[in-house]
């Protein structure tokens, strides 16, 4: 039994609607549902008439909701009692990330931010978006970077949190190259040959972007989805093993770009525009927080400047 499964449950007894708790809880609906209806199969009875609107518990959820509250109001305050009694929680800066941010751009941007701040140490958790907005959101962590893309809409910039655009990156389409250089899965528009797509899962924010991509553009192109993942890096590894074409982060794969392990996939394919953003709690924080971020200001404006 998962602690949020709990706080899903008072967020809908709260509301009486699904759609409004799932918006509170920063994710999507049908996550949302089924980590009910594991909470349901955990309890081994229904907690919630659907049949009703506005939804109200049955009898076994409202026996459930005064424990429920208690439990949840029980931890958080004793993760409270716990934190401030810890000097290494209040001088370890935890960072909630995807998993790509991790290896290819947090560790260079962090020595640049970090530089000068005493005693300033970082903890990086790795996730996916929904799982990182909700570590920020009930103090799991002080800080989110993501990316951003105007045609996909993201659950962070309605969450009331600080933003600022700290870097950029490129979605571009790439394949492993064939013994002359050339890449081995060519993309062409109206191609008759079908070209194996290494993809990222649907629900994944990277996914979301490819597909807004591909069907903005006016050029057709003939893949066949062969493999899929929620990670770039297992997307990546999957390229350079020659298993098909892929649009990749530009700053994961430059090495492999430089080195000729991944070439283009073709000429004049279209690409997707990635920002970066740092996010934070609104509320003033911590002295090592508010260095940070105003570091953090510093670097993006410097790297803004013509």
């Amino acid at each position: 039994m998962e602690l949020k499964w709990l706080e899903d449950f008072l967020a809908v007894a709260n509301s009486g609607n699904f759609s409004r708790a799932a918006e509170a809880r920063n994710v999507t609906q049908p996550a949302f549902s089924r980590r009910l209806k594991a909470l349901e199969v955990w309890i081994g009875v229904p907690l919630l008439d659907r049949g009703s609107y506005p939804i109200t518990l049955t009898p076994a959820g409202e026996k459930l909701l005064p424990v429920a509250e208690r439990v949840v109001r029980e931890l958080r305050t004793s993760r409270d009692d716990v934190r401030a009694s810890s000097t290494v929680s209040r001088s370890m800066l935890k960072f909630a990330m995807p998993h790509s941010l991790a290896v290819d751009f947090f560790p260079a941007w962090w020595q640049t931010v970090s530089d000068k701040q005493a005693n300033a140490a970082a903890k990086v958790i790795a996730d996916n978006l929904h799982d990182c907005v909700e570590l920020l959101l009930y103090g799991g962590c002080q800080f989110l970077l993501c990316y951003r893309n105007e045609a996909v809409s993201n659950p962070v910039t309605s969450s009331g949190f600080s933003g600022i655009a700290v870097d950029s990156d490129t979605l571009i389409a790439v394949s492993a190259p064939d013994g002359s250089g050339r890449p081995r899965h060519m993309l062409k528009p109206h191609i008759s040959t079908s070209v194996p797509f290494l993809n990222y899962a649907p629900d994944a924010f990277l996914g979301k972007v490819t597909a807004s991509l591909l069907s903005a553009t006016p050029n057709q192109y003939n893949l066949t989805l062969c493999y899929e993942s929620a990670f770039a890096e297992a997307v990546r590894a999957q390229t350079l093993a020659g298993a098909g074409v892929a649009w990749l982060p530009k700053k994961l794969i430059s090495a492999d770009l430089q080195d000729g392990r991944l070439v283009s996939a073709g000429s004049n394919l279209p690409e997707a525009p990635l920002a970066i953003w740092l996010y934070r709690a609104a509320e003033k924080a911590a002295a090592s927080v508010e260095g940070i971020w105003t570091a953090a200001k510093t670097l993006a404006e410097r790297r803004a400047m013509p």
